[in-house]
């Protein structure tokens, strides 16, 4: 397992344990890291990434809930959707550096992990349309240029 994504799944299960116990989520990611012998890198990936979420949290949620309430009622959302989603959603808005395309396609690997088979269709689809918000341009070119996203179907 790449060092991000290993840091992208300790995010994820801190965030988890954070939202269940309402623990701090820096409290928590280092009890975590603490439990765990992770490259330098993967701690450090994981610390920027929860410190992302944890001072957007406001705004990240107002994001999340704008994209998913076309088409889905936000309190039918599972816990880990919506953490596997927030934490994409940070990435996406504050972590230039990493291609709209890594992003989403490590966050459907960790839904196709931690969640149901729906789970990755629907967290694919509100980042793909998050990611055009960031990336009109870049997501314009890839849409017209690229196979189907990852859940979609073709006819």
């Amino acid at each position: 397992m790449g060092k991000r994504r290993k840091g992208r799944e300790i995010v994820l299960q801190s965030m988890y344990a954070s939202m269940i116990s309402g623990a701090n989520l820096i409290d928590t990611l280092d009890d975590q890291l603490s439990r765990r012998e992770s490259a330098v890198e993967t701690t450090e990936f994981a610390r920027d990434l929860a410190g992302k979420v944890k001072d957007n949290a406001r705004d990240l949620d107002g994001w999340m809930n704008s994209l998913v309430t076309s088409k889905w009622d936000p309190s039918r959302l599972g816990s880990l959707e919506i953490v596997i989603l927030t934490i994409g959603l940070a990435e996406l808005k504050f972590s230039p550096d990493v291609p709209f395309k890594v992003i989403i396609n490590e966050a459907c690997e960790l839904a196709r992990r931690y969640c149901d088979g729906g789970a990755v269709g629907f967290v694919n689809g509100v980042l793909d349309k998050a990611a055009s918000q960031v990336y009109p341009k870049e997501a314009a070119e890839d849409a017209a240029t690229d196979e189907p996203a990852e859940g979609e179907e073709t006819t």
